[in-house]
C-alpha cells in the first residue's frame, strides 16, 4: 500500500499543534469520493479536497481546516493526492477492439468446410 508524504508550504494547526507534513495514508476507495470524482481531487476542486481527504489523511484533518488552508497546502495536498497515480499506464487498463457493425453474426464454419466452398 502507498503512502504519500506531503510536506505543506506553510504548517498549520490541528489541536493546538503546529503541523508541517500530512501523511495520505492510502488511496480513497470509490465511496469515500461521495459525489466528487477522482478528477475532482485532482485538479484540486476544495470541496472535493474537503470531503475526501479527511478520510485518508494522519493526522486527521478536518475538512475545515482544509478550506481554510493556503492555496500553497492546497497544491501541496493535491498533488499528494496525484501521486497515487503516478505510474498508472492507462493504455495497459485498456484495450480497445475494432468492430464492423455490418457483420452481425460471426462465422462458425471450419477451415475445411470454407475451402470446400472456394
Amino acid at each position: 500500500m502507498k503512502k504519500q508524504i506531503v510536506t505543506l508550504a506553510s504548517p498549520i494547526t490541528i489541536n493546538g499543534k503546529d503541523v508541517n507534513e500530512i501523511t495520505l495514508v492510502r488511496e480513497p476507495i470509490g465511496r469515500e469520493l461521495g459525489n466528487f470524482t477522482p478528477f475532482d481531487v485532482a485538479e484540486g476542486n476544495i470541496k472535493a479536497l474537503a470531503y475526501v481527504l479527511p478520510k485518508i489523511c494522519s493526522p486527521h484533518l478536518p475538512s475545515t481546516a482544509i478550506k481554510d488552508m493556503s492555496t500553497g497546502n492546497i497544491m501541496a495536498m493535491t498533488a499528494g493526492f496525484n501521486r497515487f497515480f503516478d505510474g498508472l499506464e492507462p493504455d495497459g487498463l485498456v484495450k480497445t477492439v475494432e468492430t464492423n457493425p455490418s457483420q452481425t453474426t460471426t462465422s462458425t464454419t471450419s477451415p475445411s468446410q470454407s475451402d470446400q466452398k472456394a
